[in-house]
């Protein structure tokens, strides 16, 4: 308990040096698009590696960058880095950005995502931010009113981790979401043993499908 505790207090302290200094770095997941077997648009990724204690798993990073309020600063940096790069790839493939809770709660944003897009010359239309239902649950009416105006600039707006947690129906009228993302608990279970997983995103789908969502 003891250690755990000083290895926590050490990250806290190092992270906004690793933020000031550019340890963190950039990776992408693919999303591809099964129609055509192409990448559609990327998710991107951060990752810090500590010079002495190597690798920090995201969700111990991210975690206590939310709660000493670095969190900001991180998804500022991404939406910077990650339309940089994606202004160089074919015009088809998006970028993808994670949002936190904080960040849906604070005022900076939009302005954050403004100066990415007017750094980059970034198409609108190429940028999807990610946000999970956990991020709306604090402040629903605000939160929606962010992503709205983001929405109306053409911004692609995703649900995340769609189906677990306080996963409701009413988050999907909350916001102008274009995508839903199924949690992967689903998917990973979706076998022939399985069948209610199944079922579950055969559901999900055809929901999407009548909202006029990507799933």
């Amino acid at each position: 308990m003891d250690s755990d505790f000083r290895y926590r207090q050490r990250l806290k302290s190092d992270l906004a040096l690793a933020i000031a200094q550019d340890e963190l770095k950039l990776f992408y997941q693919p999303l591809v698009d099964l129609g055509t077997r192409r990448v559609a648009g990327c998710e991107a990724l951060a990752r810090w590696t500590h010079p002495e204690l190597g690798p920090i798993p995201p969700d111990v990073f991210i975690g206590l960058a939310e709660e000493t309020g670095q969190i900001s600063a991180i998804t500022r940096w991404v939406l910077r880095t990650a339309t940089a790069e994606c202004v160089n790839w074919p015009k088809s493939v998006s970028v993808a950005v994670n949002v936190s809770a904080r960040d849906l709660r604070g005022e900076v944003l939009a302005m954050h995502v403004s100066e990415a897009l007017e750094a980059s010359g970034l198409d609108p239309g190429r940028l999807e931010i990610e946000v999970t239902e956990t991020a709306l649950i604090e402040d629903r009416e605000g939160a929606a009113a962010k992503l709205e105006l983001l929405a109306a600039n053409g911004i692609g707006i995703a649900l995340d981790d769609f189906g677990t947690g306080y996963s409701s129906l009413s988050y999907l009228r909350a916001a102008p979401f274009d995508k839903l993302k199924v949690d992967k608990s689903f998917v990973d279970s979706c076998t022939l043993q399985d069948q209610n997983s199944a079922k579950i995103i055969a559901a999900i789908i055809g929901l999407s499908d009548a909202l006029g969502m990507d799933v």
